[in-house]
């Protein structure tokens, strides 16, 4: 599930789906926007914005087809040929930016490596980057300091690689601690300037990672869930960025990072297993909390007050949820993807 922020000013969600289509969902309305858009093979399993520095978006859908696919928000048409060359379902798509007003995008599969393409081209961008040779792996974009854009890889081998994607080298390794197998990877952009990384794992933690120093970051939070969980930085007005998890017993918390501890109650409401969790700005400078859940519903939440703000049915189960642009969240669901506003403002 991703956000599209339309020339308009519109704010689209986009939602991938097992029928091998995505959909574009106007959240103001709650009505489908075009017909579905259809082009993959097989089942949709992730989408996301992909920013480029001509000012416009596109989305990039992966499949277990083996491919990515380019679309245009605006008007539902792919954009360029399907970037081919992995073996295995792309189970992640996520845009990386770079120092040059570039922007790549990297997708990960169960080929077990982590590709880069060009999305103005639909070419790949230098070798693939290879994983653990044992488990399926995760991948997430890291901001740091210095202006660069790191890659960082989770895998079952329990560590997590740091990339410098315009090398292609490996330039860090963070031992995460966990005893279980890591289920997902995020950034965390916190208020001194500096961007953590979160993993997530069936041990029922969640562990902070400076990727600078390979240090860990205050004791790891405790989840309730053996399944693992999603994780999503929420920054909120007082300055702070929370953290909200969520997993496979259909609830979601909120955490304070820097504490360690819970921030209000959970936020209870769907009734099967939750897939993704992400933070969504509106135009107001508000943050919500998306969730996208099996039970073919998408959440919105107000993290300082824990509030329900709006739930929207979209039939089918929904496998990814991902933030496009202010006010607009893009959906993947069984029957395709969709772009959503969201209509809170």
């Amino acid at each position: 599930m991703a956000i599209a922020t339309l020339h308009d000013g519109r704010t689209l969600l986009s939602t991938a789906s097992a029928d091998k289509t995505v959909r574009l969902w106007d959240l103001v309305t709650d009505n489908a926007v075009g017909a579905p858009v259809s082009g993959h093979t097989e089942t949709v399993r992730a989408v996301a914005e992909i920013p480029l520095f001509d000012g416009r978006t596109l989305l990039a859908t992966g499949s277990e087809d083996q491919t990515v696919r380019l679309w245009d928000p605006a008007t539902g048409q792919p954009v360029g040929d399907p970037l081919t060359g992995h073996t295995g379902s792309v189970r992640t798509v996520t845009a990386v930016p770079l120092p040059n007003d570039r922007t790549l995008l990297a997708t990960a599969s169960d080929d077990l490596t982590v590709r880069l393409w060009d999305p103005l081209t639909s070419q790949s961008v230098g070798d693939p980057l290879i994983g653990d040779p044992n488990s399926w792996i995760k991948v997430t974009a890291v901001p740091v300091p210095d202006g660069r854009t790191l890659l960082a890889t989770a895998s079952h081998d329990l560590t997590v690689l740091l990339w410098d994607p315009a090398t292609g080298q490996q330039v860090g390794k963070l031992p995460t601690g966990h005893t279980g197998s890591a289920t997902t990877v995020t950034a965390v952009p916190i208020p001194d300037g500096r961007t953590l990384v979160a993993t997530s794992s069936r041990d029922q933690t969640v562990h902070l990672w400076d990727p600078l120093t390979s240090r860990p970051v205050g004791a790891p939070l405790t989840i309730d869930t053996s399944m693992g969980s999603f994780v999503a930085a929420v920054p909120v007005p007082d300055g702070r960025t929370l953290l909200a998890t969520s997993g496979w017993d259909q609830t979601v918390r909120l955490w304070d990072p820097a504490t360690g501890l819970r921030v209000g109650d959970r936020l209870t409401g769907h009734i099967s297993w939750l897939v993704s969790v992400v933070s969504v700005p509106l135009p107001d400078g508000r943050t919500l909390v998306a969730t996208a859940s099996l039970d073919g519903t998408v959440r919105l939440w107000d993290p300082v007050t824990q509030a329900h703000l709006k739930s929207i049915k979209v039939a089918t189960p929904v496998h990814a949820v991902a933030a496009y642009r202010e006010g607009m969240i893009a959906v993947a669901m069984d029957d395709g993807f969709a772009v959503l506003s969201i209509g809170l403002v």
